[in-house]
């Protein structure tokens, strides 16, 4: 604990901390968070930076030792937890204070553990913060009757990447059901077409981590992304080899319909019930965005699926360990770009793709809204759909309920200023 804790002797130790001198130097900082908070989100994304410079900025007026960090991954169970604090509470600080708990969501029942320490008085007068890579077994009533807002950190979107990485704001925002206002707002963003596709272009081989946008060479990080999440296979006990061939399956068929039975079929997994488990580990360890089918404006669970990374970079670290190379190839751009889209929308609406009654697809619904990605030249008749958006990659324009934008545009329209999202 003592270890964990350096600025307990000296507040300016925190100063020496490995990632501290990293996150000095980066050009964004995210603000703190003053209450309880669950955070969860990809590996890798910057939840122990976030949880570090947040106690960098209250050693400046707290006592060091009213601040406990302490990475979970040693604990094995919820006893491994109250022990912990108990230790803090009686050698340390007996009450009130800071308590960060990083990656906490892999230990066995963590949820029970932290609740008993809140119902003890453990956390009295006390502001929580709690990590996690997985959103496994977390209903909606996990510590209920407890103020622990959850919130999920994703990398971030296009608009706070182009805001930070291009050193450019552009202070205009929209409502997507308001189709008139976008396509005006989006005219006024004309002039920054050519570095807003830039912008794009260079997302779709970084994403929106921190990490991969700081170096020269991103995929010098794969083997750090790709041994984040294979740990989390292992610790959840689950069979690498299967999640292999899941992985596998979706990177080839990215974006396109596919069923469990599809991919049970073209791989030895077999079983389609275990293919359903596993993409939905996917989900639950923000390694995947699943779109479901939308049948007379319900979602279809049992009807094909789409499914994209939640993230390109993501894709890239999949393709090169399931397929041996990380290069997105000129016919794979399209898709992963159509997923940038799809990926954008569903952290702010619920999202899924449909058929008319023609048979033919549009790529994602929102309401009663058609969205199609077209990577390159795109007519009004490309949408299916009386209402919506046609994505081209320079055009604009708006005829009765359907406007053409480039991608680029729409997607910093959309996209908000938010780095964390509140979990539905």
């Amino acid at each position: 604990m003592v270890f964990q804790n350096p600025w307990w002797g000296d507040k300016n130790k925190i100063y020496e901390d490995e990632v501290i001198r990293r996150v000095i130097s980066s050009p964004y900082k995210i603000p703190p968070v003053q209450e309880n908070v669950l955070l969860l989100g990809p590996r890798q994304v910057g939840k122990t930076s976030f949880l570090k410079t947040t106690i960098m900025k209250i050693l400046e007026n707290e006592d060091p030792k009213k601040v406990l960090f302490f990475s979970c991954e040693p604990l094995r169970d919820k006893d491994d937890l109250i022990e912990l604090i108990h230790e803090y509470r009686n050698t340390i600080n007996p009450e009130g204070g800071y308590i960060f708990l990083d990656e906490i969501t892999f230990v066995k029942d963590w949820n029970v553990g932290l609740l008993h320490l809140f119902n003890a008085g453990y956390l009295r007068n006390s502001i929580v913060y709690v990590t996690g890579s997985t959103s496994m077994n977390l209903m909606k009533e996990t510590l209920p009757g407890r103020p622990l807002k959850k919130l999920v950190f994703y990398p971030l979107n296009f608009r706070m990447y182009f805001n930070v990485f291009f050193r450019k704001r552009l202070n205009v925002k929209v409502n997507l059901f308001d189709l008139k206002d976008t396509y005006e707002k989006g005219k006024e963003l004309l002039p920054y077409l050519q570095e807003l596709n830039a912008a794009l272009l260079r997302y779709a081989e970084r994403g929106g981590f921190f990490a991969t946008n700081l170096i020269d060479n991103p995929l010098e990080l794969y083997g750090v992304y790709k041994d984040a999440m294979l740990s989390d296979i292992a610790r959840l006990g689950r069979d690498e080899r299967i999640f292999t061939d899941v992985m596998g399956e979706i990177v080839d068929f990215l974006g396109s319909r596919i069923s469990e039975n599809t991919i049970a079929k073209k791989t030895s997994i077999g079983s389609h019930n275990t293919v359903k488990n596993y993409l939905e580990l996917g989900e639950k360890l923000f390694i995947l965005r699943i779109f479901r089918k939308i049948e007379n404006g319900r979602f279809n669970n049992k009807s094909f699926k789409k499914v994209y990374f939640i993230d390109p970079f993501l894709f890239r670290v999949m393709k090169k360990y399931t397929r041996g190379t990380a290069d997105i190839s000129r016919e794979e751009l399209p898709r992963v770009v159509e997923g940038i889209v799809g990926e954008h929308l569903a952290r702010e609406h619920e999202v899924g793709y449909t058929f008319t009654k023609s048979g033919k697809e549009v790529d994602f619904i929102v309401g009663k809204l058609g969205v199609e990605v077209k990577y390159g030249s795109a007519n009004y008749s490309d949408l299916r759909v009386s209402d919506g958006y046609i994505l081209s990659l320079d055009e604009i324009g708006m005829r009765e309920n359907k406007v053409i934008m480039p991608i680029s545009i729409f997607l910093y329209l959309i996209s908000s200023e938010k780095v964390f999202y509140e979990m539905s």
